[in-house]
C-alpha cells in the first residue's frame, strides 16, 4: 500500500474530527473535553500545534495524530485515531513518528502523552516508540477515561 504523511490542511479537518469521534465512541464516552478540542482545531495549529496525515493512493486519510502545546508549557500528543479498516498498516506509526519528528525540530524537552489502558495497541505503540510512564495527574488531564499516561524526553 502506498501511503504519504502530510501536515494540516483545512480540507482534512472533517477527516480529523470523524476520526477521533469513531474511535472514541467505540470503547469510551464522547467527553466535553474532547468536544472542545475537536471544535476548536484551528488555535491549536496557531500556537504551533501540527496534524499529520497518512494518506492512501487516493488521497484519503487514513490516520491522524495531533501535537500540540498546553496550556502549561508542556506539549502534548493529542486526538491520535485511525480509521478501522487501515489498522495494521503502519499508518498511526507513521503519523506518530511525523508527530515525534516535529517536536525534535522544535527543540522541545519533552512530550507526553495520556491514555488508557484498554487502549492495549496505543499503549504498545507508545512504549515501542521510547515513552515512559509516568503518573497520572487528574487534575492536568481532566478525562475521565485518562488512566495511563507517557512522557518521552527528546
Amino acid at each position: 500500500m502506498i501511503m504519504r504523511i502530510v501536515p494540516y490542511d483545512l480540507k482534512y479537518k472533517n477527516d480529523f474530527i470523524e476520526m477521533n469521534k469513531a474511535w472514541i465512541s467505540e470503547m469510551f464516552e464522547m467527553e466535553p473535553e474532547d468536544e472542545r478540542e475537536l471544535g476548536s482545531i484551528e488555535p491549536y495549529i496557531e500556537k504551533g500545534g501540527q496534524i499529520f496525515f497518512a494518506l492512501d493512493e487516493k488521497e484519503r486519510a487514513m490516520a491522524c495524530c495531533m501535537i500540540a502545546p498546553r496550556e502549561d508549557g508542556d506539549w502534548e500528543i493529542m486526538k491520535f485515531a485511525a480509521r478501522g479498516m487501515y489498522t495494521g498498516t503502519g499508518a498511526g506509526s507513521a503519523c506518530l513518528k511525523a508527530c515525534i519528528d516535529y517536536a525534535k525540530k522544535l527543540r522541545l524537552p519533552k512530550i507526553i502523552i495520556v491514555s488508557n489502558h484498554e487502549c492495549t495497541h496505543a499503549v504498545h505503540l507508545y512504549r515501542k516508540f521510547g515513552f515512559e510512564e509516568i503518573p497520572v495527574d487528574k487534575e492536568r488531564f481532566p478525562f475521565d477515561r485518562a488512566d495511563i499516561a507517557f512522557e518521552m524526553t527528546l
